[in-house]
This record gives C-alpha cells, sequence and structure tokens, in this order.
C-alpha cells in the first residue's frame, strides 16, 4: 500500500482533485482490474466496454422525423446487434425536434425509439414506435467517424400508429420535462453525483439522461448563458451565481457532464451542445459561455471546436474563472510515475498534450474572453503564488490564457467561494451586460 498512498498523496496535494482521491479512488482501481479481468475473458462485450473505457465511446447521434402528433418526449436505446441475446448496451431520453444522442463503444447496434403510450410514465417492450431496420445496424467505430468522437446515425421515422414490441424487454422511467429543471436545487444536481461523474461516468449518464438542462422553459428572445461546472462538481456550484444574473434578461443552461471523461470529448459534446441550443427554433442571437475550474478547459476546448472556421455570430463572450491553464504539477508526476488516473486528471496535468493543444489553436480576436482569478483569503493584501487554495496563481494566469485574454480581474477569495463573492459576481455580470449588448 506505500506506493498507492504516495500516489493519492501527491494526487491530494494538489486540491483540485483532493475530493476526488481516497477510498473512491481506490475502489476505482479496483473496479478496472475486475473489469479489465472480465473483458479479457469476454472481449465481445459491449455492456462491459462502455463500462470501462467510456471516454472512448463515440458519440452517435441521428435526426427523429416525427408527425404532427406526437407524444412529447421519447426514448433512444442501442441494443448490441451481433450478440444472440441483443442485450440493451444503452438508452438515453430524446427530444424530437433535437434529434438523439447516446454514447457508444465501437460495435454493430439495432437502435429503437419508444415513446410512453399508455401514458402509465414509463417505457415498455411494447412501446416501440421507430427502429432502424434489423437487417442494416448502425456500425460504430473510427471507421464510421469522421472526427475520432462522433459517428452520424440515420434519421428514424416515429409511426404512432403502428407500434410494435421490442424482442428484449424494457422497462425505463419517463422524465416529463427531459433536460429542463426549475433550479440548481433539483435533485438531480445533488453534490454525489459530481463524484460519480469522476469514477462512474455510464452510472452518471444513466442517471442524469442528459448533458444540457434550461432552467425554467427556454426562451430563445433572451441572452443564452451556458454555465459548466469544474471536476467533482454540479451545477448546484452555481447556486449564488444563477440568482445575480437578470432572469428578464438571460436564459441559463446547465452543462452536465461526468468530469472524469476525457476533456477533448466533453468539450466537443458541449460545442455541440452550444451550436444546437443556438440553432433552436427561435435562433438566439446571443450566446455566452461561463466556466468555472476544469469546467474552463472544457469551455476553452468548445471555443476552439465552435470556431475553427471563424467565430459564429451568435458567440458573444467566453469567461473562465479560476481555471488551471498551466495545469496541476503534481498530476503531472502521478503520470509521470505512471499511476492509473482518471482521463480528466490526466488531462490537466501540466504539460499534457491536451494543454499543449489547447494553447496551440488561437482565440478569434473577434471574441471577448474575461479571465477571473482568485488568490484566496489570506493574501488580503494582494495575490500569492499559492492562489485559490486549490489552483496556484501561475497556472490561472498561464501566459499562454494571458496573452489571448481581452480582460482579467482578480478576487481575494477561495476556489469554490469566488462563485458567490459579491464583487466577483458584479463584475461578471457588468462582462455579460458589456458583451451581449444588442448593438444599434
Amino acid at each position: 500500500m506505500t506506493g498507492t498512498r504516495r500516489s493519492c498523496a501527491a494526487l491530494a496535494a494538489a486540491a483540485l482533485l483532493a475530493s476526488a482521491c481516497g477510498c473512491s479512488y481506490l475502489k476505482w482501481k479496483r473496479e478496472k482490474k475486475e473489469l479489465r479481468r472480465e473483458l479479457k475473458r469476454d472481449p465481445t462485450n459491449l455492456l462491459l466496454k462502455r463500462e470501462y473505457a467510456l471516454h472512448d465511446c463515440f458519440g452517435v447521434m441521428g435526426r427523429i422525423a416525427v408527425p404532427a402528433d406526437a407524444p412529447g418526449p421519447l426514448l433512444v436505446a442501442a441494443f448490441n446487434h451481433d450478440s444472440p441475446a441483443h442485450e440493451r448496451v444503452g438508452s438515453r431520453a430524446a427530444i424530437a425536434e433535437t434529434g438523439y444522442f447516446i454514447l457508444l463503444p465501437g460495435g454493430s447496434y439495432d437502435l429503437a425509439l419508444f415513446a410512453d403510450l399508455n401514458r402509465d410514465g414509463f417505457y415498455d417492450t411494447d412501446e416501440v414506435v421507430g427502429r432502424t431496420p434489423p437487417d442494416s445496424p448502425v456500425r460504430v467505430g473510427a471507421a464510421e467517424s469522421r472526427d475520432g468522437l462522433f459517428v452520424q446515425a440515420p434519421t428514424v421515422a416515429i409511426d404512432l400508429r403502428k407500434p410494435s414490441a421490442y424482442e428484449v424487454a424494457i422497462h425505463v422511467k419517463v422524465v416529463p420535462r427531459p433536460f429542463v429543471v426549475e433550479s440548481v436545487d433539483d435533485p438531480l444536481f445533488d453534490p454525489e453525483l459530481g463524484q460519480m461523474g469522476v469514477y462512474e461516468p455510464s452510472k452518471f449518464l444513466a442517471r442524469t439522461q442528459g448533458w444540457i438542462f434550461s432552467i425554467g422553459a427556454p426562451d430563445t428572445s433572451k441572452v443564452q448563458v451556458i454555465l459548466v461546472h469544474g471536476i467533482d462538481g454540479t451545477p448546484r456550484d452555481f447556486r449564488t451565481l444563477v440568482p445575480s444574473l437578470d432572469p428578464s434578461r438571460y436564459q441559463i443552461w446547465l452543462f452536465y457532464y461526468p468530469s472524469g471523461l476525457g476533456l477533448d470529448q466533453l468539450g466537443i459534446i458541449l460545442a455541440r451542445a452550444v451550436d444546437r441550443i443556438a440553432s433552436e427554433r427561435g435562433s438566439p442571437e446571443r450566446v455566452a459561455l461561463v466556466a468555472h475550474s476544469m469546467g474552463g478547459l472544457v469551455g476553452r476546448r468548445a471555443v476552439n471546436e465552435l470556431c475553427r472556421k471563424g467565430k459564429p455570430a451568435y458567440l458573444r463572450v467566453y469567461a473562465s474563472i479560476d481555471t488551471p491553464y498551466g495545469g496541476v504539477e503534481s498530476v503531472s508526476g502521478a503520470v509521470k510515475r505512471g499511476t492509473e488516473l482518471v482521463p480528466s486528471w490526466i488531462d490537466v496535468a501540466s504539460g499534457s498534450p491536451f494543454l499543449t493543444r489547447l494553447h496551440q489553436t488561437p482565440l478569434p480576436k473577434d471574441l471577448p474572453f474575461h479571465l477571473f482569478f482568485g488568490w484566496g483569503q489570506q493574501g488580503k493584501h494582494g495575490p500569492s503564488p499559492a492562489g485559490d487554495g486549490t489552483i496556484t496563481l501561475p497556472s490561472q494566469l498561464d501566459q499562454r490564457a494571458q496573452a489571448v485574454a481581452t480582460g482579467m480581474s482578480g478576487f481575494g477569495d477561495t476556489h469554490v467561494g469566488i462563485l458567490s463573492d459579491p464583487d466577483a459576481l458584479e463584475a461578471l455580470a457588468k462582462v455579460l451586460d458589456a458583451a451581449t449588448t444588442r448593438k444599434p
């Protein structure tokens, strides 16, 4: 246990990961070892593959052709085409207007869409209203993906008049308004799920059934603000920030993700979510992206993806708060020692390939980028290298981030405390107002 304790101590030294170390980390290592053993015995088991390496999965997406009398939310389920048991590998809520999206390991799948036709609150086996042809499975793998992350699946037509039954039993509870919540106090954002997202991303996604949630019904006439939490976090971290923004002016969205996945994968998923929000009916003209801690790296990766061909007209501002742009040194040491780590930890290590690629992509000069940083409460008389108690100042103020920042604002508060700091929230509101005010 000596080596393991030393590795854990090194990780704990980075307060970014302090809550993610200890018993949960050791349990995760044991479970990974057991999954490797099971996969060695049964290498074709797609359920095991998805559980073992969700970060190696592909985002499978497609459109839904829906009749005018569609019955609200749907469920997309993926079944292993090549297995005699045709087991369900994954399922997820879907909305007709935006299509379906599900993370799947490489393989062949039959996709089926279910509707709650009898209104009993469950999607059941005999409520199939659309599916891919049984003799034309959806192939998922590197050969089918243009970018190595996403696979375009076929459009599935919905027929409510002729429901059928699937060969495999299914009984999944319906979420009446998927992707809409009343506040960040929704039970969905319980802090315990934040740690689940680090170590058990498949279970996390099974619980959340989504990536992006709006507070209240979306209103495209307002400025769309997307908030991105950090590692081990949930949108509840923004409990004070959300009410500090004028509800008559801003529509709040919450990007809720399993923070143990790789940051490339998460950044591109966020980019797809932002682009989808911007293309909703009513076409929002103004979108702002605000991210905290490691979420700032996810957000910057999303911005890089969105701006590959120039800044979209709708993207008005990007703001990050206490983000480790220079990485975390102690995690870098764990990577060099060969310690087994979750993918996001590897990406936040100082000098990681992810961070190198991230900063090599320049931000558009016409995109305002505001960098908020904190130096903790001990340095009352000014900043200290120790930073906000979690991320050092040299990492928050990495020269590569400073070089492309439109503005910077520093506050004497802790890593989490800055999200409730009145001065920081006032400064953020001014940045958003200035960047999103309609020009005459």
